[in-house]
């Protein structure tokens, strides 16, 4: 993001976009945090989603960095968190209902 965004005058800008684009990895590291209470066999649904938003961050951003801008460059770096959020409140919902099935069986 710093790379595609090098010839923005805008500092605050750039801030507010780092924030934006950092925002699933902080969700995911809190979510990370607050698993340690969770049964065992839901932590690794939160795993897989943590590799499934590094894996789609990296190829949606390198995608963009690596091709020539067109003329909405920063359409990526707006999507992207967005889609990780969701992904990740799926994940969490799932972990949720398959910790909530075990514990009344």
């Amino acid at each position: 993001m710093l790379y595609a965004g090098r010839q923005n005058p805008s500092s605050l800008l750039m801030v507010v976009f780092a924030i934006w684009v950092l925002s699933p990895f902080v969700l995911l590291f809190l979510a990370d945090r607050a698993s340690m209470r969770w049964a065992f066999l839901s932590r690794p649904v939160l795993n897989v989603a943590t590799f499934a938003v590094t894996a789609i961050s990296l190829v949606a951003y390198a995608d963009r960095v690596l091709r020539p801008p067109k003329a909405q460059a920063a359409f990526v770096f707006v999507v992207v968190p967005p889609v990780c959020w969701f992904l990740i409140a799926g994940a969490l919902a799932g972990a949720a209902w398959s910790s909530r099935g075990r514990s009344k069986s």
